[in-house]
C-alpha cells in the first residue's frame, strides 16, 4: 500500500507540470471537449461557501505536518467537472518539495484526494446553453489555528 500511495503522489506530482494551453483540450476517456473557459462555470451544491465549508469538514491536517510545520506553499486541486457533474482526472500541484517534506505530506495529499473523490455531484459548466465538461483549478489553503 505504502508503494502505491508513493507512485500514486510521484505521479500526481508528475502529472501536474502538464499546463493547458488551449481553451478547450480532448478527454482521454472519449472523443468529448473539456473546456477551461466555458461561458459558465461549474458550481458546487450551495456554491463556493458550501464548498468551502466541505472541505474544512472533510480535508484534515496532519498532526505530523502541523509540528514539523511542513511548508507545502500553494496547493491546488486540477479536476474535470464532466457534464453530468462528476469529478474525474483528480491532480494536485504544488511547488517542488525536498524528499523530506514530500514523505511528511503525503498524507495530506491523499486526504484531498479522498476529499475530492467523494465530493457530491456539482452543476456542470455551460456553452452555447448546453452542459459541457470543464478543466476546474481549485485552491487549497491550509489553516493552522
Amino acid at each position: 500500500m505504502k508503494h502505491f500511495v508513493k507512485t500514486l503522489l510521484i505521479g500526481v506530482i508528475t502529472a501536474s507540470v502538464l499546463i493547458m494551453l488551449s481553451s478547450v483540450a480532448h478527454c482521454q476517456s472519449a472523443d468529448q471537449k473539456v473546456y477551461t473557459v466555458p461561458e459558465v462555470q461549474p458550481e458546487f451544491p450551495g456554491g463556493y461557501t458550501a464548498l468551502s465549508r466541505y472541505l474544512a469538514e472533510t480535508i484534515k491536517v496532519p498532526g505530523s505536518m502541523v509540528r514539523k510545520h511542513y511548508d507545502t506553499g500553494p496547493i491546488a486541486a486540477k479536476f474535470i467537472v464532466n457534464d453530468i457533474g462528476y469529478i474525474q482526472d483528480i491532480r494536485i500541484t504544488m511547488k517542488p518539495l525536498d524528499k523530506k517534506t514530500l514523505k511528511g505530506v503525503q498524507s495530506y495529499i491523499t486526504n484531498i484526494i479522498a476529499a475530492i473523490e467523494k465530493m457530491p455531484r456539482w452543476q456542470p459548466g455551460k456553452v452555447g446553453g448546453k452542459d459541457v465538461a470543464v478543466f476546474y483549478t481549485l485552491p487549497i489553503e491550509i489553516t493552522i489555528q
